[in-house]
């Protein structure tokens, strides 16, 4: 049996009677900054660890020599800052003599492997409580021989709340993650996304983190951030988030509000310019490609050349030709610099030529331009741009676009790219809703089919039997819509413009409970591999695996609403056959419904439910105030005052157009009631201005392509 190794024998030796043992192990040198690391410590806290030593032959002068066989670096910053004179040369340095029973080698080895470093949540800790005490970033720098870079990042970790440092004890995170954590020095907001990640059934990584921590904060390279510019931005009292662990500098920018506004203020005074040369100009942030495609387009007149220019084109290409045709054995230099001269003349005189081209003054009054930002940060303007009012009649006769200075006005202006003739925008319409609700109450309906349908095997079960089904034994050229994505991708219960929404759950709460999966058994996906994964699953009860079916199934579910054209029939049955109470799941507020549709559609609804009398009474008011009353007539509770019993029990029994299933043996466009007939004296809806194009519009006649509200109250 190995007996334990004799007791240590410490003794001083001077540093000059030292020297590194060749029986050292540690030969790679360490790195400049490791280095500077050990110096600092030993100039500031002296020799922390004593070195291991063995009597060596002595010096040709008779003096004590040792070879230093654990403690090379120690020694090697010692004789650095011997050499400094900031240690003497003799300093006395505290040595473990070592046995001569145990191979110099192996001591060596010992002292450099049987050692663990520190953690870093340790350091944190420490950094803390020197700076508390008084100390400066560079003086603990300085002390321990670190940047203060390493200093700060390791403070910026002290940031985050002491249950996130303990995860990062127990190793329930990485470091990586711990950093995307200290972010931010709200613990609340660190705790909130915490809580969010530890119930998932996987190990929260560093990027879910960040992009919980940053979704409504805007990046610094963000084309709306560079054309506002850094400084404008901090000069309006624009706060930062900073990223001290990247090596790219990340910063996002913390008041979006702010940063929108500052970017509408710069383009809003561009647009003004502007106007004095247009019919209409028009800030905005962002322009996607419905917005343009939705109006006509004119277009400038190409500048034409002078005869004085159209001669010296003509002379140079002349010249280019003769040169061009000169034999190889007569080339020289002077004729290429010749060549590439009379080229660069031809592009200088095009040029000037391009720059006379111009819109003519007749165009300009009718057409408009949108002042925008491109990816780049930089101004954009989007010129000759037509709104469906303003586009000249097409004279009688008109033939195919002119394309002289004499073509009418009809022939002049390409019309819009888009057209009403897509059914779905037909059925939309006919729906009362825009684009912009219509998304909304589709993620909303589709959230409440999948909250339902994860609860009930059975249908869950014949709907992607049905589709797998259809897919592998049917043959299919081409592409066939579905119900479910069959790829297991869960469908998101938002629509994109409402991703960073915090007000949206409020209105679609069946998503929450989507997001609550603590009911789900998901310890069978820890196992190590996949066929233990697999037979730990199976081993499940068959309630358990029926409840993860269902669920999974669920929110694998496509969005539709029941008047869309193409509304998929074996979706609506299951919603039918879920038996869903969409009124008791949704009552439309103001602001995400009533608001968001015409007046006229309104008091329709009104007159429906509530009754003829209570429409009428309120027909005469501010839309701001029907809205108002709507919403309070539709909410659960009490009677309100000037509501009759049953016509609170019609608006508690009522859903928004889509909600309901429509019978699959039939067009759901038929199911969508007429509202084609408008009230053309009824007052504008400014308060709808941010929403859908045709929604936004006065409650009069609309026109007939639908266009943005800014578009078509711009005088």
């Amino acid at each position: 049996m190995a007996t334990p190794a004799s007791a240590a024998v410490i003794q001083t030796v001077s540093l000059a009677h030292l020297f590194l043992a060749p029986e050292n192990v540690r030969t790679a040198p360490p790195s400049k900054s490791a280095q500077a690391e050990l110096k600092a410590s030993v100039y500031n806290h002296g020799l922390l660890e004593n070195l291991v030593v063995r009597a060596a032959d002595p010096a040709k002068d008779g003096s004590p020599r040792f070879a230093v066989l654990a403690g090379g670096r120690r020694l090697s910053v010692l004789e650095d800052l011997a050499s400094e004179d900031k240690v003497p040369a003799d300093h006395p340095i505290p040595c473990i003599i070592a046995s001569s029973d145990t191979p110099a080698e192996e001591i060596s080895l010992a002292e450099n492997t049987v050692r663990l470093a520190m953690h870093p949540a340790d350091q944190v800790t420490a950094f803390s409580k020197l700076l508390d005490a008084g100390a400066s970033v560079s003086e603990v720098a300085t002390r321990f021989g670190v940047s203060q870079r390493l200093v700060k990042q390791r403070m910026r970790l002290g940031n985050a709340a002491p249950e996130i440092i303990q995860a990062y004890r127990d190793e329930r995170i990485d470091m990586e993650t711990l950093q995307a954590f200290s972010l931010t020095t709200d613990h609340a907001r660190q705790m909130a996304v915490w809580e969010q990640l530890s119930g998932m059934a996987y190990r929260p990584n560093a990027y879910q983190v960040e992009r919980l921590l940053t979704a409504e904060r805007v990046p610094s390279g963000a084309a709306i951030a560079t054309f506002v510019g850094i400084n404008a931005y901090k000069a309006a009292g624009g706060t930062f988030l900073r990223d001290l662990f990247s090596t790219q500098s990340n910063t996002w920018l913390d008041n979006p509000d702010l940063l929108n506004e500052l970017a509408m203020n710069k383009l809003t005074k561009e647009a003004d310019k502007l106007a004095a040369d247009w019919n209409w100009a028009v800030p905005m942030i962002e322009v996607d490609w419905h917005t343009t495609a939705e109006l006509g387009h004119v277009y400038p007149v190409p500048g034409e050349p002078t005869d004085d220019e159209q001669a010296a084109i003509d002379r140079h290409r002349q010249r280019m030709t003769e040169i061009e045709s000169t034999s190889e054995e007569d080339w020289t230099d002077t004729l290429a610099k010749e060549f590439a001269t009379n080229q660069s003349e031809i592009a200088r005189i095009e040029d000037e030529i391009r720059q006379r081209t111009a819109y003519r003054d007749e165009d300009r009054a009718i057409a408009g331009c949108i002042v925008t930002i491109d990816r780049d940060g930089e101004l954009r303007v989007i010129p000759g741009l037509v709104r469906p009012e303003d586009m000249p009649e097409p004279e009688q006769g008109a033939t195919a676009p002119a394309t002289d200075a004499a073509a009418n006005d009809s022939q002049r202006v390409a019309p819009p790219a888009i057209r009403d003739t897509d059914p779905r925008a037909i059925a939309r319409k006919a729906s009362g809703m825009g684009i912009g609700l219509s998304d909304d109450m589709r993620a909303i309906r589709t959230a409440v089919v999948k909250k339902h349908l994860q609860r009930d095997f059975d249908a869950a079960f014949d709907l992607l039997a049905f589709q797998t089904a259809r897919t592998v034994f049917t043959e299919s050229y081409g592409y066939r819509p579905k119900a479910l994505d069959i790829s297991a991708a869960a469908t998101p219960d938002r629509p994109p413009l409402r991703v960073n929404d915090e007000n949206f759950p409020a209105w679609n709460p069946a998503s929450v409970e989507l997001e609550d999966v603590s009911h789900l058994p998901f310890d069978w996906m820890q196992q190590p591999d996949d066929r233990a994964c697999f037979a730990a699953f199976c081993a499940l009860p068959e309630d358990d695996r029926k409840a993860l079916f269902t669920a999974a199934v669920a929110r694998t579910l496509k969005g539709q609403l029941a008047f869309e054209y193409d509304a998929l029939p074996e979706f609506e049955a299951t919603v039918a056959r879920l038996d869903i109470d969409f009124a008791s799941e949704l009552r439309p507020t103001a602001d995400m419904f009533w608001s968001r549709i015409k007046k006229s559609k309104v008091l329709e609804i009104a007159g429906d439910t509530l009754g003829a009398d209570w429409a009428n009474t309120h027909a005469k008011q501010k839309k701001t105030e029907i809205d108002e009353a709507m919403e309070n007539a539709f909410a659960t509770g009490d009677v309100p005052l000037g509501v009759s019993a049953e016509g609170h029990a019609a608006a508690l029994g009522w859903a928004p157009p889509g909600f309901a299933a429509f019978d699959g043996s039939s067009d759901p466009s038929s199911e969508v009631p007429d509202n084609e007939a408008e009230d053309a004296s009824a007052e504008a809806a400014p308060e709808a201005a941010n929403d859908d194009a045709a929604q936004a519009a006065n409650d009069g006649a609309a026109p007939a392509p639908e266009v943005p509200e800014f578009l078509r109250n711009v005088s």
